[in-house]
């Protein structure tokens, strides 16, 4: 089942294509029209299959969409890094929202947002504060 859910992902991917506002994404129940800065890149030999993709917002702070199986428990994940953690979970329309602050190692703040189907997550992840555009752009697109 795993590897019939990464084809699936995988496929899904291949009918992506550019258009004049940015890389749209087709993702299962909605598509997302990405920033034309972003740069996709796949690590299928990885455990855990994803697809990432980088970006720059307009203050050139680099942010990432990280799509993946939702297979794996970030709350968890997260305590085991970090001491502090502040999640808030909420549902959006067919997606379960997760939005994570924490403290990494080096004392500065992540912020983490996941927005996850049953069988797939769109996680946002900046080492920096990425503008409120970027995710309030997820938001606007996604209807599920």
């Amino acid at each position: 089942m795993k590897f019939l859910s990464v084809l699936v992902l995988f496929i899904t991917f291949q009918v992506s294509a550019f258009s004049k506002e940015g890389v749209v994404v087709h993702i299962l129940p909605d598509q997302l029209v990405l920033s034309s800065s972003c740069v996709a890149r796949a690590d299928i030999q990885s455990n855990e299959f994803s697809i990432i993709y980088a970006c720059k917002d307009s203050k050139n702070i680099m942010y990432f969409y990280n799509f993946r199986l939702n297979n794996i428990d970030l709350v968890a994940d997260f305590n085991k890094s970090s001491t502090d953690v502040v999640v808030n979970e909420s549902q959006f329309n067919s997606y379960t929202l997760y939005e994570l602050t924490a403290i990494n190692s080096d004392d500065r703040p992540i912020k983490f947002v996941s927005y996850c189907t049953k069988e797939l997550c769109l996680d946002l992840v900046s080492d920096d504060e990425f503008e409120k555009s970027v995710q309030d752009s997820i938001t606007s697109q996604l209807r599920g």
